[in-house]
């Protein structure tokens, strides 16, 4: 039999590494949470900040929006060198997907080629996958007759 006082040092001994590896792990799972966290903050200021140049440049006009943020945007020229600057930051931390989205909307920047760009952003930030299509998110806009 093993000594009554062993096994309580044996099981306070056993608490003490337990509580340390414990507290250890929590530690790196805390940490990494907050990298996520801090990696989708950044995307979703990229993604929003992209989405509005890409606005633009279907809407000239929407351009004035633009210049409190960028003074120096004067044409449709200029958003797509500033969506290229978006482009070039978002390759650290966008999906392989997004990425690509607008690649080929820089490239071919057509309407459908921005409706696909925000649902493969929508579909990197959140846990939906495919929730909507194109269809679902186009307006039309009725004009006052």
């Amino acid at each position: 039999m093993t000594d009554p006082i062993q096994t309580i040092i044996s099981a306070l001994t056993l608490l003490g590494l337990g509580g340390i590896l414990g507290g250890y792990i929590t530690y790196l799972l805390d940490k990494k949470k907050e990298r996520e966290f801090k990696v989708l903050e950044q995307k979703e200021k990229r993604y929003k900040s992209c989405l509005l140049y890409m606005d633009a440049f279907f809407k000239p006009k929407n351009i004035k929006y633009l210049s409190s943020r960028q003074p120096d945007i004067d044409d449709v020229k200029d958003i797509i060198e500033y969506l290229k600057m978006e482009y070039h930051e978002m390759i650290l931390y966008a999906s392989k997907d997004v990425i690509f989205s607008v690649k080929e909307f820089i490239e071919n920047p057509v309407r459908d080629n921005f409706l696909k760009t925000i649902l493969t952003m929508r579909q990197d930030l959140s846990a939906k996958r495919n929730d909507l299509d194109l269809n679902d998110i186009i307006l039309e806009v009725k004009s006052k007759s």
